[in-house]
């Protein structure tokens, strides 16, 4: 009988670590993930990314723009503690933005049903910075630093 008990244990404890083990998701279930940082992108360039606290733009201290000019769409991805990319899926994910500057730069958010792309028109020569929420069911979940945005002043031709 001790014997039977046993092997009942044993087949138990095989089958919850082979349930728990194929739980883990290769293909990263991304809607799940943690960020701790971002990145932007258009056309897959990177214009500036955020990773372990630090921003690094594509060039310089900022992102530069010359006035008129329309750039989109900006993709918004986030990296997980592993270093991958993602895009958080599901409609209790979006995105929110607050710039300090009003009248620098106009922002069309979301493109579409995508709350993670957006276009962005300069209009005017200034500076302004940009914060973005990933707001998760109300709240938000991942903050990023200011991200500088420059316009300049395109010259008369």
């Amino acid at each position: 009988m001790n014997k039977s008990y046993f092997s009942t244990l044993f087949i138990a404890a095989a089958l919850i670590l082979t349930a728990v083990s194929c739980d883990s998701n290769d293909d990263h279930d991304d809607h799940n993930e943690v960020p701790v940082g971002f990145q932007l992108s258009v056309g897959g360039n990177m214009l500036v990314t955020q990773d372990t606290g630090t921003l690094t733009y594509a060039s310089g201290d900022a992102i530069e723009l010359s006035s008129g000019a329309e750039v989109g769409p900006v993709e918004v991805q986030f990296i997980a503690e592993d270093g991958d990319l993602f895009t958080p899926e599901g409609g209790e994910y979006g995105l929110q933005y607050e710039l300090t500057q009003n009248g620098v730069i106009e922002v069309e958010h979301p493109l579409g049903n995508n709350q993670f792309q957006f276009n962005v028109t300069a209009l005017e020569a200034g500076e302004t910075t940009v914060t973005f929420d990933l707001m998760h069911d109300g709240h938000s979940d991942f903050e990023t630093q200011a991200i500088t945005i420059r316009v300049t002043q395109t010259e008369a031709e």
